[in-house]
C-alpha cells in the first residue's frame, strides 16, 4: 500500500475538556439526586415502621405467645464470612410442621436448650419473631432494606466519581 494513502492523523478524543467537566457534573449531579432521595424514601419508612410499632396494639394487632422449642442451629451466614446466624426450631403445635424458624441472636441462643419454651411476636399465630420489628410486613421491610443498599452503593458511586474528578484536575493541571 502507498504512503500516499494512508494518512497520519493525530487521534481526536471524543469529548473536549470542556464537554468532559460538564459530563461530570450532570453525572454527579444525577448521583446526588439519587442519593438524596434514595435517604430521604429510608428515612421516611423506617420512621413509618417506628410509628406502627408504637401504635399496635398487644392483643389487638400483635400477639405475644410462647413457642416450644424442638430444635436448634447455628449456620455459617456464607462461606464468605465468620459471621454465624442463631436459629430455633419450632413446630407450631402442628404435626409434622418443623421446618419453622426463628432467627434469634447469640446470647438468646446460649440461653436456651431444646424443650424449653420462649416467648415470641407473632401477628398470624404461624410465623413468630425474637424481636418485635420481625412481624413488620416481608415487602415493606424488605424494600426498606434494600434501599439501604442501594443508598451505600450510590454513596460509593458518588465518592468513586467525586475522587475521579480530583484526580483528573491534578491530572489536567499538571500538564499529563
Amino acid at each position: 500500500m502507498s504512503n500516499k494513502l494512508v494518512k497520519h492523523q493525530e487521534s481526536k478524543e471524543l469529548l473536549s475538556g470542556k464537554q468532559k467537566e460538564i459530563l461530570f457534573w450532570i453525572c454527579f449531579i444525577i448521583l446526588s439526586i439519587s442519593f438524596i432521595t434514595v435517604l430521604i424514601n429510608i428515612l421516611l419508612t423506617s420512621k413509618a415502621f417506628h410509628t406502627q410499632m408504637e401504635e399496635m396494639v398487644l392483643g389487638e394487632d400483635y400477639y405475644m405467645e410462647d413457642i416450644v422449642i424442638t430444635g436448634k442451629r447455628a449456620e455459617d451466614a456464607s462461606a464468605d464470612t465468620i459471621s454465624q446466624n442463631y436459629f430455633f426450631y419450632y413446630n407450631n403445635g402442628k404435626v409434622n410442621d418443623y421446618h419453622k424458624r426463628m432467627q434469634v441472636p447469640e446470647f438468646v441462643y446460649s440461653e436456651y436448650d431444646v424443650g424449653d419454651s420462649i416467648a415470641a411476636y407473632t401477628t398470624d399465630h404461624v410465623s413468630y419473631s425474637y424481636y418485635k420489628y420481625g412481624i413488620l410486613p416481608d415487602t415493606e421491610y424488605t424494600n426498606n432494606e434494600l434501599m439501604k443498599v442501594a443508598g451505600v452503593l450510590l454513596g460509593i458511586g458518588i465518592f468513586l466519581l467525586a475522587l475521579f474528578g480530583v484526580l483528573s484536575k491534578k491530572r489536567r493541571t499538571a500538564g499529563l
